[in-house]
């Protein structure tokens, strides 16, 4: 339970700050919100930076909360105040709380985890320390923004757009050939590639290099005898199977195959 003083904060005193990460689809589940906070009150403060009494008043963290609020409609907000936080912590305090609740959309996210790449002299690791995030996630934000077209990049945009898993896989497939990659998108739109496809289109790709687009989706889309095994797990092995899928951005089925192939590599079973 936090110890800082609450306040009943007029919401015409209160601007939206830059440091809040989360700008686009900001009318998701707001009615739900404030329909809870009519029936349960508001649980949580937002917080806000500036000096109590001296409005106007920039919002910090709680958004949502307080988009919420104006619905109600209510006059006021319960809020706390941070009055030296840096415009830095703030995107960290923002982007953070935001992750951990409503997913935001991935341009918000992707913008904040590369502003922060930025500021920290491109070091990824800080990223995820600071913001709580997996490395893994913070790298496939990166990974994205910094090699994808303009063009892929307004698609993941675009709501009910193409998934991030899925432009990296295009990306590294491609060996980061922008346009390549682009092509071998629309190839996976098209076709409709399910997760055994996309694997060995991504397998082909980076053992070949220099293999064209049509020679990769042609090697993705070959029959190929998918025989399936069950293995017992362990209750310590089967939730690092399911951290490590996640964190990946694969399947548990593709972290499986790959851990059982180079577990075997290494023992000399596989050439």
């Amino acid at each position: 339970m936090s110890t800082e003083q609450v306040y009943e904060i007029p919401l015409k005193d209160i601007d939206i700050d830059k440091g809040n990460v989360r700008h686009a689809e900001t009318n998701g589940e707001l009615e739900e919100l404030a329909d809870s906070i009519k029936k349960h009150g508001q649980l949580q403060p937002v917080v806000l930076r500036g000096k109590y009494g001296h409005p106007p008043y920039k919002l910090i963290i709680g958004q949502r909360r307080f988009l919420a609020h104006q619905r109600i409609p209510k006059k006021t907000i319960k809020a706390t105040f941070s009055e030296t936080i840096s415009n830095v912590e703030a995107a960290i305090r923002s982007l953070a709380e935001n992750m951990c609740r409503v997913e935001l959309s991935y341009a918000d996210a992707a913008n904040a985890i590369t502003a922060l790449y930025k500021e920290f002299d491109h070091n990824d690791r800080q990223v995820a320390k600071e913001t709580g995030l997996s490395l893994q996630r913070v790298r496939q934000y990166i990974y994205i923004e910094e090699r994808a077209s303009p063009q892929t990049k307004a698609d993941l945009r675009r709501k009910g757009g193409v998934k991030p898993v899925d432009v990296q896989r295009a990306l590294k497939a491609a060996s980061d050939d922008i346009g390549k990659a682009d092509k071998l998108l629309e190839i996976m739109k098209k076709y409709q590639f399910d997760k055994y496809q996309k694997s060995r289109m991504v397998e082909y790709g980076e053992t070949h290099p220099k293999a064209s687009v049509e020679e990769i989706a042609k090697q993705a889309q070959k029959p190929s005898v998918e025989r399936a095994f069950i293995v017992r797990l362990s209750e310590r092995a089967r939730k690092a199977l399911i951290d490590a899928a996640e964190k990946l951005s694969m399947s548990p089925d593709e972290v499986a195959a790959r851990a059982v192939e180079e577990w075997l590599s290494s023992k000399g079973f596989v050439g």
